[in-house]
C-alpha cells in the first residue's frame, strides 16, 4: 500500500533539487539541517492540500527565513514540465522510489526516515532519476536490488 505521506516527501524533494539544481545529498543534508523532514511531517496534511510547487515554494521560504542563502532561485515558480513523457518518468521513479524506501525500512528493520536518508545520498537515487538509465521502468525490487549493489561497489571504493 502506498504511503501518501512518503510519496509526497519524494516529489517536494524531487522538485526541490531540480528548482535549485543542489544534489540529493546536499539537499537532503539541507533538510535534516533545518528540520524539513519534520516539517513536512508535521504540516502534510496542510502542504498536501495545495500544489506540489506551492509546497516547494513554502519550504524554500521557510528556508530564506532561517537565514539560508539559495542559489539557484531565479524564480517562485517551477518551470512546467512540457513533455508528458518526461512527468510520466518522473511520477514512475517517485512511485519506485516510495515502494522502496518503505520496503527496504520493513526488510533492515529500520525506520522508513532513516532508509530515506541512506537512498537519498546514494548514486542509486542519482540513477533513478538519470532517465537514460532506464531503472525508473524496473520497478522497486530492482531498484532495490540496483541500490545494493551500488552500495557494495560504492564501500569498496
Amino acid at each position: 500500500m502506498l504511503n501518501e505521506l512518503i510519496f509526497f516527501e519524494v516529489r517536494i524533494f524531487r522538485m526541490f533539487c531540480e528548482k535549485l539544481q543542489v544534489s540529493s545529498a546536499d539537499t537532503n543534508k539541507l533538510f535534516e539541517t533545518y528540520g524539513v523532514w519534520k516539517y513536512i511531517e508535521d504540516t502534510y496534511d496542510m502542504l498536501s492540500l495545495s500544489s506540489d510547487e506551492c509546497a516547494v515554494n513554502d519550504i524554500v521560504e521557510m528556508l530564506k527565513i532561517n537565514g539560508v542563502k539559495l542559489e539557484g532561485v531565479v524564480c517562485n515558480k517551477l518551470e512546467a514540465v512540457t513533455d508528458k513523457s518526461t512527468e510520466q518518468e518522473r511520477f514512475c521513479a517517485d512511485l519506485i522510489l516510495t515502494d522502496a524506501i518503505m520496503d527496504m525500512a520493513d526488510e533492515e528493520g529500520i525506520s522508513w526516515q532513516e532508509t530515506r536518508h541512506k537512498i537519498l545520498n546514494s548514486e542509486a537515487y542519482k540513477a533513478l532519476y538519470d532517465f537514460e538509465t532506464g531503472l525508473w521502468e524496473t520497478g522497486p525490487d530492482y531498484f532495490r536490488y540496483f541500490y545494493k549493489t551500488c552500495s557494495i561497489n560504492e564501500s569498496k571504493l
